[in-house]
């Protein structure tokens, strides 16, 4: 199976860059030029946890409470932000009104290069044993803070068209895209057990990925990636400090109808930070979502106009 994967993404790079190198005779993908995209979205993710109980030698695995979140994201020319909440009306989030699960998130596009920041926190999450009844953690917090620095080799595949931004692809196109991942969680203690569930992670890895976005038609687009990587990690665990191999993986799927101002969509993805190491607490760390989208496209108002001028000449962009 490894041999697969590294085939897989020797496969991927020498695609990318000879896709870099071809010569195109129409435009691979459109901007809508002076167009704030803006869209909500719903969206299911819950980042889960396990610990290890020396003790008795088992893991428990910790589970947020609150699940489906609704969600606003803009975007215009090189800045998206996004921010989303899991509200207590939804009957998902209902069993237990103390929980809380807010992101946020943003992505600048510089060219080729793409900047991502991740903000994530919980509050209230579910505690399963193996042989026990569960037990529910009200005051029980994980914060995680980090993202990713990639790099888009094929200049002829948009990375906000499969994520149904600002672009749309015209023409078929992958790319090689590596990435740099950096994330700093806590969990918190709480009292409500027995158990020690005060760590902090700091996780660094690098993670080569291919993406695709198939154009079925003008307006259907099929998009897909998938990456793996290695790197470290640091676990501080009470008065421990234990440093690791870190194994990260993830596979994203989008299925959506774009047009010049309308559009909507289907978003999945996985992904998966394994840790190696003999801490009491493990961060294995998985976050699993999909979201549903619908956005339109209008035109940008002066302020956003000008705010966005002055982005660009602070990285000298424009």
């Amino acid at each position: 199976m490894n041999k697969f994967f590294i085939l897989l993404f020797l496969c991927a790079s020498y695609s990318g860059f000879a896709q870099q190198d071809s010569i195109v005779d129409q435009a691979h993908y459109e901007r809508f030029e002076d167009k704030l995209s803006a869209k909500m979205f719903t969206l299911n993710r819950s980042n889960n946890f396990e610990l290890y109980d020396e003790n008795v030698d088992q893991r428990i695995r910790l589970t947020p409470n609150r699940k489906t979140s609704l969600g606003i994201s803009a975007n215009y020319d090189i800045l998206a932000v996004s921010l989303s909440f899991a509200p207590g009306f939804l009957a998902e989030n209902k069993d237990n009104k103390t929980s809380k699960l807010v992101a946020f998130s943003t992505d600048l596009f510089l060219g080729g290069w793409i900047q991502h920041l991740d903000m994530y926190y919980q509050k209230g999450m579910t505690l399963e044993l193996l042989n026990d009844p569960s037990i529910y953690l009200k005051n029980l917090k994980t914060f995680k803070i980090g993202g990713s620095t990639s790099f888009n080799f094929n200049p002829n595949f948009s990375y906000k068209a499969k994520n149904f931004e600002n672009e749309r692809q015209l023409q078929s196109a992958g790319s090689f895209i590596p990435s740099l991942l950096y994330y700093y969680s806590s969990l918190q203690q709480t009292k409500e057990a027995d158990y020690n569930t005060k760590a902090r992670f700091v996780n660094i890895a690098f993670a080569p990925a291919y993406h695709y976005n198939w154009v079925i038609d003008e307006h259907f687009l099929v998009s897909g990636g998938i990456s793996l990587g290695l790197g470290m990690t640091q676990t501080i665990d009470s008065d421990r400090s234990v440093t690791s191999l870190l194994t990260t993986s993830s596979v994203d799927v989008s299925v959506g109808y774009n047009t010049k101002n309308f559009y909507a969509g289907v978003i999945t993805k996985g992904t998966l930070q394994k840790q190696n190491n003999d801490a009491n607490v493990v961060g294995d760390d998985t976050i699993r979502s999909i979201s549903f989208l619908v956005g339109y496209r209008f035109n940008a108002p002066q302020i956003v106009k000008d705010a966005n001028h002055k982005l660009n000449e602070f990285f000298k962009f424009d």
